[in-house]
């Protein structure tokens, strides 16, 4: 690899001095003065608790925000997808030809069907993430949804969604863990999916949570035993605090990368800033840490107070719970809202009598207690 991680942090870090004289002819553009009329709120209202979009709230890392703000007088030049392969590839110890950099991985989770699923059918878990089966509805696929299994904590139907597979069948949709309800995929289910299905049936493993969860086999290392038929996407959204950012990278099977890249996730998918923190965060394994600490302590905090409340909850490794409030779940949700405190209804998964709560700051975590107990 021509230069690691370390070696690229180091680099901008003795190029950084001279960027204005070699980017503006001499102009120092630190003397712009941002405008006033940004509103960072994104629509929402002064004080607003946002607790339903799945956020981390502790932020970047500072070697991500030292090396996105050297990235950003370089912005008249395109990121070098290639040149992010070799670096995550040195990452993950694995050929760059397995890997494709996107939008996020949400560029890679909408191509994968507009390749490979639009003569044919998609399976998906129904109360899961539905941004890839939406999408191949869209593209006129038909998608067969199967249930996850309530009475065992939701887990994954592994025979069900196999049976769900048919001639037909250009595509199966996994998400572990699972958004909304925390459900995970075990090594073992993972390689019988892979194992049991044609060879023709792409199996897609979104990843974005993976970082949360114990350590142990993923995706991953289903693609590096030699699994053709397996797609694995992951992101810098969550564990890393990237989401508004928009980098993220899929791992597959080079013949499968290279279908998906005549499409995408080519030179326009990444922009300076999201590389350059995106690549410093792999740098920054205390971070990591701090944002899995953080998880794991609002994941107690929030089972605590549902249990006093006597209400039904699950969760998993990830950055949210799901509550099961019945019958006035819309009506609770709505009234929250009117008190500013943002949350997400499951009816999109299937799921309307409960609302997914994402883990917040503490003063927001305790807001949202506040307000529900006076609402049930």
């Amino acid at each position: 690899m021509a230069l690691s991680r370390r070696g690229f942090l180091t680099h901008t870090t003795v190029s950084a001095a001279s960027a204005p004289l070699l980017l503006g002819f001499g102009m120092d553009f630190c003397d712009a003065t941002p405008s006033s009329v940004i509103n960072w709120s994104m629509g929402f209202p002064e004080g607003a608790v946002l607790l339903n979009r799945n956020e981390n709230p502790i932020g970047p890392s500072p070697l991500a925000i030292e090396a996105a703000n050297k990235g950003i007088p370089r912005s008249f030049r395109y990121a070098d997808p290639d040149y992010i392969r070799a670096l995550l590839a040195g990452h993950h110890d694995i050929d760059k030809d397995y890997l494709l950099v996107g939008t996020g991985s949400g560029e890679i989770l909408k191509l994968a069907p507009l390749v490979f699923a639009r003569e044919g059918n998609v399976v998906s878990t129904l109360e899961s993430y539905r941004q890839t089966p939406r999408f191949a509805e869209k593209l006129g696929a038909e998608v067969k949804w199967v249930n996850l299994l309530k009475e065992t904590n939701y887990a994954y139907d592994i025979n069900g969604l196999l049976s769900a597979v048919d001639a037909d069948t250009k595509l199966l949709f996994t998400v572990t863990p699972n958004n909304p309800t925390g459900t995970s995929l075990s090594f073992a289910d993972m390689q019988k999916l892979a194992d049991g299905l044609p060879k023709h049936v792409l199996l897609v493993i979104d990843e974005a949570y993976v970082h949360f969860q114990a350590e142990g086999k993923t995706g991953l290392d289903l693609v590096k035993e030699g699994h053709r038929n397996v797609l694995a996407t992951r992101t810098f959204s969550k564990a890393y605090a990237l989401a508004g950012l928009r980098c993220g990278y899929g791992i597959g099977h080079p013949d499968i990368m290279k279908k998906i890249a005549q499409f995408g996730c080519g030179p326009t998918s990444t922009n300076m800033a999201g590389f350059g923190a995106a690549i410093a965060s792999l740098e920054d394994k205390a971070h990591l840490e701090r944002s899995r600490t953080f998880v794991s302590q609002a994941r107690v905090y929030y089972e605590k107070n549902f249990r006093e409340l006597g209400i039904s909850y699950v969760s998993g490794p990830s950055t949210f719970i799901l509550a099961e409030l019945g019958k006035r779940t819309t009506a609770i949700r709505d009234e929250l809202r009117n008190r500013k405190i943002f949350v997400r209804d499951g009816v999109e998964w299937s799921l309307p009598d409960h609302l997914r709560i994402s883990y917040g700051h503490e003063w927001e975590n305790q807001a949202f207690f506040r307000e529900l107990k006076k609402l049930i």
